[in-house]
């Protein structure tokens, strides 16, 4: 097969490659019924999956096809199979008998031209009609769809097989123990200034930052909050890993393993709580437990670095009534290797 740099490319608009390009339809979050069908919005994350939500009578049905965000996380696209609402600030682009492999090759051309547009240049029904897409193209000078499919399926395949080495070097550390279920164990109230060293990072914005390999946390409630990766800046001190970190806006509460870029200042700045009992599986477990208490938070009730003090957790306990963090973190390593297992069948499933 051809490298990209190989092949010959064209220029191509929108509407010569997607035969129906249509717009969701608006559905406030208060009209929201839970359900089992994804709602896609304009978030960079999770596909695109803001929710799960009944497709009430009014909302709009799409599947098989690529979203496009038209706001929020503009430019934004993603391959959705399956069946789906969406917002008002999603567009869906399909065309007939086009394989997976092809739309995931596509998808990311539509993205690309994400680079255009911006929060206060958003995507409208008449931008997107004038969008272009360069597009590999076979001998008679048509988009070369073969070509699109092998290469996105080659791609695919490798990233699979690295996950599933990943997956299986991630399970050789991990051994299964027998313990107590949850309701079996005794649990007890803490409070979480007496857990947790409670502070905010510096103030930081994401968009003052080159692209990098540091993650960059912010008040997201997907992706363990991380934004983006990004550059420091010269002598820039990292904020420490292992530790918690919580939204405010949400109680979206993480474990972040590893040293990173935290999104400080005013407003809706994360909370960082450190423990030093905390590994990657008691954060784990605890985090969870943190989220329960904080997810009452809202943007009209916002958490804080002095009354997040005051917020209450359950967590199990052992005989002489502390935490019990070594029941908390075998419980977390059962949990992950069964998740493992689970990942691994799939992943036998869909390498050829």
């Amino acid at each position: 097969m051809k490298k990209l740099v190989e092949k010959e490319w064209n220029n191509y608009n929108v509407s010569e490659i997607f035969s129906k390009i249509q717009r969701g339809k608006r559905l406030k979050k208060a009209d929201h019924v839970p359900g089992a069908v994804p709602y896609v919005s304009s978030t960079a994350n999770n596909n695109g999956v803001d929710s799960f939500i009944e497709a009430v009578h009014g909302t709009r049905i799409f599947n098989d096809c690529i979203s496009l965000a038209n706001s929020g996380s503009v430019g934004t696209a993603f391959y959705e199979p399956f069946k789906f609402v969406a917002s008002d600030h999603v567009t869906s682009l399909r065309r007939e008998d086009t394989s997976k492999e092809s739309y995931l090759f596509l998808s990311a051309m539509v993205e690309k031209q994400g680079v255009n547009f911006n929060f206060n240049r958003e995507i409208n029904d008449s931008r997107i009609k004038k969008m272009q897409l360069m597009l590999p193209v076979d001998d008679l000078g048509n988009p070369d769809y073969g070509y699109m499919t092998q290469y996105a399926s080659e791609i695919r395949r490798g990233m699979l097989m690295r996950y599933r080495i990943y997956v299986a070097s991630q399970l050789a550390q991990l051994e299964y123990k027998q313990i107590a279920t949850l309701d079996k164990k005794e649990w007890k109230e803490f409070r979480l200034g007496k857990l947790f060293e409670i502070s905010r990072p510096k103030a930081r914005n994401k968009d003052h930052y080159e692209m990098g390999d540091i993650p960059f946390v912010a008040s997201g409630a997907t992706n363990n909050g991380v934004m983006k990766c990004c550059k420091p800046h010269m002598d820039e001190q990292l904020d420490a890993g292992n530790c918690i970190t919580v939204s405010p806006v949400d109680g979206s509460s993480f474990y972040q393993p590893i040293d990173f870029l935290g999104r400080g200042g005013a407003g809706s700045s994360i909370l960082m709580l450190r423990n030093n009992n905390l590994n990657l599986f008691r954060g784990e477990f605890m985090a969870r437990m943190v989220q329960q208490t904080c997810s009452k938070y809202s943007y009209g009730h916002m958490g804080n670095k002095d009354s997040i003090k005051h917020e209450r957790i359950m967590l199990p306990v052992n005989a002489t009534g502390e935490p019990d963090y070594e029941y908390m973190e075998q419980y977390a390593k059962n949990m992950m290797l069964k998740k493992y297992r689970q990942y691994l069948e799939y992943l036998k499933g869909n390498i050829n």
